[in-house]
């Protein structure tokens, strides 16, 4: 059983996986009589849901429209990459002193999951695992304000590598190798390379996808 607030939290988990799983699609108008309908309860624990996922940005409120599927425009996405890409390459140097092998063999788990999710054609959970990888690089850092703001922006990169996933498919095929440079810059203990391969790595999934936008 839970109670009220359990229960909000976990319809913001539920609707949130319709989001990003395609359930519930960019633009879709929200019906909260329908949805609670959907998941047997009352439209209270709905309603604080999708106030908890407008503040992330997966939903949107328009007076006399209602309650839409935030639709991640261009200059959304440029401002997400742009500013993760600030984000982790700063990380990413900070992490350098701090970085453990166990670390490096997380890493290389996590990406040993995205390949198997990805032969499996599991979108939803190769966006986990893409998100957990770069989760274990920032909080190698040891910044507790750098990580709790990259971690705001998770659930809004999710949504994006979605999109990317839909839109420039051969980006999504080529995430492994992506990310073993990643790896291998941190291996290589040098800063300059290391910010340079992670800003690059935000700016190009933001090239590919406005290529093929």
């Amino acid at each position: 059983m839970f109670d009220n607030q359990n229960l909000s939290d976990h319809v913001v988990t539920l609707i949130r996986k319709m989001i990003l799983n395609g359930t519930l699609k960019p633009g879709e108008r929200i019906n909260q009589a329908q949805l609670a309908e959907k998941l047997q309860i009352s439209r209270g624990p709905i309603r604080e849901a999708l106030r908890l996922l407008q503040n992330e940005g997966l939903i949107k409120y328009e007076l006399n429209k209602g309650t839409y599927i935030t639709t991640l425009s261009n200059e959304d996405a440029y401002e997400i990459y742009t500013l993760r890409g600030l984000l982790e390459g700063k990380a990413a140097q900070l992490a350098l002193k701090n970085i453990q092998a166990q670390d490096f063999e997380r890493l290389q788990e996590l990406m040993e999951g995205f390949e198997k999710s990805f032969i499996e054609n599991d979108l939803e959970s190769q966006a986990q695992y893409d998100i957990l990888f770069h989760q274990t690089v920032v909080r190698a850092s040891k910044h507790n304000r750098l990580i709790h703001m990259h971690q705001q922006l998770d659930t809004q990169v999710g949504a994006m590598f979605f999109t990317v996933a839909s839109i420039a498919p051969v980006r999504a095929k080529n995430v492994v190798e992506n990310h073993q440079r990643l790896i291998d810059a941190l291996k290589s203990g040098n800063e300059e390379n290391v910010q340079k391969e992670f800003s690059e790595h935000y700016n190009n999934a933001l090239l590919d996808l406005l290529k093929n936008n």
